[in-house]
């Protein structure tokens, strides 16, 4: 086992239990305490997350950082421990989720996305995968590719880095990334939840992104929750 020392404390690394965006996850204690270390390799814009960390502080629904630092040719978030993220959630539910279950979850998110447009921080990569369940909300997390929405100066900003079948039209359009943005990809994943597929599902995800329209929701939906997931997919104009 690795041990390492962030912001003055010691952290023991265990089993890795998956990767987050350009990191590597490993499970961590120290003094009893149970954490999760994610470690980034010193590429160029990979200390955003790092930058992020204290402007992000309080905001709801978002995983808390408890310490930043480096090792070696890595830098290294640690983070509380979540239950679960929203695609094992999925899976483990095998089946597409019920309005009064999925509601919730999308509430959480969304209360996360207001905060987050209040400072001007766009997630820019939303998906099951970056949503996790802590102390009964779901939050989100890896904030690897998220910039200040009026940034433009930056070296690196990874506008090219993205997850296809949830990324909006302007990412696909290499535009400057907004809070519409991230709405796009929620609405993307609150389909994708009740109905157990992804509103475009490729291969040519450039050409559906930007080019058709999304199929219709069941009529099983209520009116009021289609709407919202309509009007999370349109498409800004070019």
């Amino acid at each position: 086992m690795t041990t390492v020392i962030i912001d003055g404390r010691s952290w023991t690394l265990g089993e890795s239990i998956g990767s987050g965006g350009f990191g590597r996850v490993y499970i961590a204690t120290a003094d009893g305490q149970e954490a999760v270390v994610k470690l980034v390799p010193k590429d160029p814009g990979a200390q955003r997350e790092l930058l992020l960390a204290g402007d992000l502080s309080g905001v709801p629904n978002v995983v808390p950082v408890i310490g930043v630092g480096e090792i070696e040719d890595s830098w290294a978030v640690v983070m509380p421990r979540a239950e679960q993220s929203l695609r094992d959630f999925l899976k483990a539910m095998g089946r597409p989720l019920e309005q009064s279950e999925a509601l919730p979850i999308l509430l959480d998110v969304a209360q996360a996305l207001v905060s987050l447009s209040s400072k001007e921080v766009v997630h820019r990569d939303l998906k099951p995968d970056n949503i996790l369940l802590l102390d009964g909300h779901w939050c989100l997390t890896d904030f690897g590719i998220s910039r200040y929405a009026e940034a433009t100066t930056a070296a690196d900003t990874r506008k090219y880095s993205m997850t296809r079948p949830y990324a909006a039209p302007e990412q696909w359009r290499e535009q400057r990334a907004t809070s519409a943005t991230d709405v796009y990809a929620l609405g993307v994943t609150a389909f994708e939840m009740l109905t157990g597929r992804w509103p475009f599902e490729g291969p040519d995800f450039h050409d559906q992104h930007l080019h058709q329209a999304p199929p219709s929701l069941s009529a099983e939906i209520d009116s009021p929750m289609r709407s919202i997931i309509d009007e999370c997919l349109t498409r800004i104009r070019e």
